[in-house]
C-alpha cells in the first residue's frame, strides 16, 4: 500500500513537472528565434502578449496547486488502507507470539505432569516399602527369617537382620519426606502451568477464530 502511495504521488508530480518544463520549453523556444526577439522588442511593455504569458503562468500555477491539492486528497484517502493493514500484520504477528508462547506454556505443563507422576510412583513405592519393612522388622517375622538357617548365633543374626531393617526404614522415612515436600510444590506448579495455559487458550481462541472467519466467512 505504501509503493500505491508512493507511485501515485511520483506520478502525479512528474505530470506538473512536465507541464511545466513543456510551457518553460516553448516560451523558450518563442523568443530564442528571430521573429521572436524581434516581436518582443516591437511589443509594448503593457500589450496583450504579456498579459497573455502572465495568464498562462497563472493557469499553470493554479494547476500545479491543483495536482497538489488531489494529490495530498489521494495520499489521505490511502493512508487508513495503509495503516489498516499495518494493523492487521501487527494483530497476525501478535497472535503468532501467542501461539508459540501457548505451546511452550503446554509443553512446560506437561513436563512438570510428567515430573509430578513419577515423584508419585516413588512415594507410592517408598510407602509400600516402609509398610513391608514394619511387618519384617517384628520379632516374629525375624525369627521366622532365620528358622532355616542352622547356626548357633541366631542371637547376633537377628540383632543383625532388625538393624539392616531399621536403617532401610530411617532412609525411606527421610525419602518420602523429601518426596513429599517436593510433590506439593510440583502440585503448585503444574496448577499455575494449567491456569496459565486455559487463561492463554480463553484469550488466544477467539481471535484465531475471527481471523478464519476473515479468511472463509462461510
Amino acid at each position: 500500500m505504501n509503493m500505491r502511495v508512493r507511485f501515485v504521488s511520483i506520478l502525479i508530480c512528474g505530470l506538473a513537472l512536465f507541464g511545466a518544463q513543456s510551457f518553460a520549453q516553448s516560451v523558450r523556444q518563442g523568443t530564442s528565434t528571430p521573429q521572436g526577439q524581434e516581436q518582443l522588442a516591437s511589443l509594448p511593455p503593457n500589450s496583450n502578449s504579456m498579459e497573455a504569458v502572465a495568464s498562462e503562468i497563472d493557469l499553470l500555477r493554479k494547476s500545479v496547486q491543483t495536482l497538489s491539492t488531489r494529490l495530498r486528497e489521494i495520499s489521505d484517502k490511502l493512508a487508513p488502507e495503509a495503516k489498516e493493514n499495518d494493523s492487521s500484520n501487527d494483530k497476525v504477528r501478535r497472535i503468532s507470539a501467542n501461539i508459540e508462547l501457548l505451546a511452550r506454556t503446554e509443553e512446560r505443563a506437561g513436563i512438570l505432569r510428567k515430573q509430578l507422576l513419577e515423584l508419585i510412583e516413588k512415594e507410592t513405592s517408598s510407602r509400600s516399602r516402609l509398610a513391608q519393612i514394619d511387618e519384617d522388622i517384628r520379632p516374629e517375622n525375624i525369627e521366622r527369617a532365620l528358622s532355616g538357617i542352622g547356626t548357633t548365633r541366631t542371637v547376633e543374626l537377628r540383632e543383625t537382620r532388625r538393624r539392616v531393617l531399621e536403617n532401610e526404614r530411617k532412609g525411606l522415612e527421610s525419602l518420602l519426606n523429601q518426596t513429599t515436600s517436593s510433590r506439593s510444590r510440583l502440585e503448585e506448579d503444574v496448577r499455575q502451568a494449567d491456569s496459565l495455559v486455559t487463561k492463554l487458550r480463553q484469550r488466544l481462541m477467539p481471535l484465531i477464530e475471527r481471523e478464519i472467519e476473515k479468511i472463509n466467512p462461510n
